[in-house]
């Protein structure tokens, strides 16, 4: 057995990005950065005047053309202006629609790749099948033709794996792009810059990383190494959130947060996740709902069908959430809940009739596959789905 770390080179925190990505981009020699970010992000903060003015003539454009879920025509779209820049770092400010955006960007740029079906022979994609190239690392350069510096303002975690997801607007459906230098160069934390992320979505998407660890820790590929990350990125996001939910300023509580996301995203891309996971991308894709929901109503429901395989874990959760005498779900479910967000799938508006469909396409997607308990049916996957329909009806 082996544990290969990514190409991350430096996580930044405690400073400001303006000052951070300057003196980066000057260790790296980087004479051609563009940017790019969240729409909302870029509007909030006066198309990043500090930011741009801070790397001066390095500075050849910013695109916000990247919607949710990273569509991929916004990609395409994005691609063809980079390659106009001539731009040799990519900065990538906002969630992980954003970064995953940016990583895909990488890949086209590495390959050469000019058009939408040569792109598509890198993918994997939900129901199993992958593109001719996928999968396949003696494709790529090393050192590569283009990094990105991710500066995340959610807690989603996207910054920490060489994994891309795509959406195909057509299908509905989401494609993975992997390669060996996909992730950032170097991660910059600013706490600062977060409070201008929607207060929902920063909370919601740290239950995604919340997501990440409790799934990680439950994984037959964990390790003790990872386990030590999983169950203290537990800890801190149990501290955090509940502080950061009645004080949104509170810069002392983003910071432990983001660390929280650094220690819970150690597994991601080499640790298999389960249910929440897998049955999130297809609510994502299918259904339109953002990530972090889609953890805040999975998860929960996840824990209490896979109880009867892992209770042992399931007690170290909760244990780590400050709640020995209670199961992990209800645990996870009330912390949720406290912080004023959707637990389950009627608050969602997700239709009962839905239902049936996203379990049919759910127990076709490989990471279903590898949950802790076997889910080898659609009806199984249904009774998942029911569990979360009607969390709101369990006990708190």
């Amino acid at each position: 057995m082996q544990f290969k770390y990514t190409a991350l080179e430096r996580v930044i925190y405690g400073e400001k990005v303006a000052s951070a990505l300057s003196a980066v981009a000057q260790d790296l020699g980087s004479r051609r950065i563009y940017i790019v970010a969240s729409s909302t992000l870029a509007k909030e903060t006066n198309q990043f005047k500090e930011l741009t003015q801070a790397i001066g003539d390095r500075f050849v454009g910013l695109s916000t053309g990247i919607g949710a879920h990273t569509p991929r025509e916004d990609v395409l779209n994005v691609l063809r202006e980079v390659r106009v820049s001539k731009a040799d770092l990519l900065v990538a400010v906002g969630g992980g629609s954003v970064i995953d955006g940016c990583k895909t960007i990488q890949l086209a740029i590495d390959q050469q790749v000019q058009t939408e079906d040569q792109l598509l022979d890198y993918a994997q994609r939900t129901d199993g099948t992958r593109g001719s190239k996928c999968g396949d690392s003696s494709l790529f350069q090393t050192p590569a033709a283009i990094r990105q510096i991710a500066v995340p303002t959610t807690l989603s975690g996207a910054e920490f794996s060489n994994l891309a997801g795509v959406l195909d607007s057509k299908r509905q459906a989401k494609e993975g792009y992997m390669a060996p230098t996909l992730c950032p160069q170097v991660i910059i934390y600013d706490s600062e810059l977060s409070k201008h992320t929607p207060h929902w979505l920063f909370l919601s998407t740290a239950i995604r990383s919340l997501d990440h660890a409790i799934e990680g820790y439950c994984s037959a590929d964990t390790t003790p190494y990872h386990d030590g990350h999983f169950l203290h990125a537990i800890r801190l996001f149990s501290q955090a959130l509940p502080l950061m939910a009645d004080e949104p300023e509170n810069l002392e509580a983003r910071q432990l947060s983001q660390q929280a996301v650094w220690l819970a995203c150690c597994g991601l891309a080499t640790i298999a996740f389960g249910a929440s996971h897998g049955i999130g991308y297809i609510l994502g894709s299918l259904c339109g709902v953002p990530h972090g929901y889609t953890s805040c109503v999975m998860l929960p429901a996840v824990l209490r069908w896979n109880h009867s395989v892992n209770s042992e874990r399931q007690q170290a959760i909760a244990e780590a959430l400050g709640s020995a005498a209670e199961d992990a779900a209800i645990s996870v479910q009330r912390l949720i809940a406290r912080l004023g967000l959707p637990v389950s799938l009627k608050e969602l508006d997700i239709k009962l009739s839905k239902l049936d469909e996203i379990a049919e396409r759910a127990i076709r997607h490989p990471v279903v596959k590898c949950n802790p308990r076997t889910v080898s049916s659609v009806e199984q996957v249904r009774e998942i789905l029911d569990l979360a329909w009607n969390a709101a009806e369990h006990s708190l």
